[in-house]
């Protein structure tokens, strides 16, 4: 039995919603518009009025955890609009504070299936995470001459930090606790 109501006029979201459930329990392979509709409580052919296949509602999930992705990011850089290292550390605790919150959408977009990962380039998204990341990076770097790392040494340094303390929390390897955000966030402010 679902664990919630339907309400006529919000299916498409409900979809997406406990259909982002069973990709992150089941995976792609296992994953069919049927149990989303069982999952939602309607009929199964209900959610082909919203999306033509199982190909179709991966994409919209995808692409909505990349837009809510983007979004926070660009939130994050909008808290400083003159100052590029500020932007980037604040960047680097909403990424970690992103994933914590959202735990499947890291699960999603980084260790779901082969399939789902190829799927991502051709998810068209108007908040685009990588490219905040990388737009930052980028003006951080003209800004400081100084700086002897390419651009891509920059964002394996930058990504490979928040990306690690979002991983090791999110696996289970430190706690998903208030605490353990207080130290990572002091971390990311620290080495950026």
């Amino acid at each position: 039995m679902p664990d919630h109501t339907y309400h006529h006029g919000d299916l498409k979201s409900q979809l997406i919603k406990q259909g982002l459930k069973l990709l992150d329990t089941e995976g792609y392979e296992h994953f069919s518009l049927r149990k989303v509709a069982k999952l939602c409580g309607v009929s199964q052919t209900a959610p082909y009025r919203h999306y033509h296949g199982k190909d179709e509602l991966v994409a919209a999930i995808t692409s909505q955890a990349l837009e809510e992705f983007g979004l926070a990011l660009e939130e994050a850089v909008g808290l400083y609009p003159q100052d590029t290292l500020m932007q980037l550390k604040e960047m680097g605790v909403a990424y970690v504070r992103f994933f914590t919150q959202k735990p499947e959408y890291l699960r999603l977009l980084f260790f779901g299936d082969i399939r789902l990962r190829m799927r991502l380039a051709g998810c068209r998204r108007q908040h685009d995470p990588f490219l905040v990341l990388t737009s930052v990076l980028a003006k951080y770097r003209e800004e400081h001459a100084e700086i002897s790392l390419s651009q891509d040494e920059l964002i394996l340094y930058s990504w490979g930090i928040v990306h690690g303390i979002s991983t090791l929390i999110v696996t289970g390897e430190l706690k998903n606790d208030a605490e353990t955000l207080q130290k990572a966030e002091r971390v990311i402010r620290a080495v950026m």
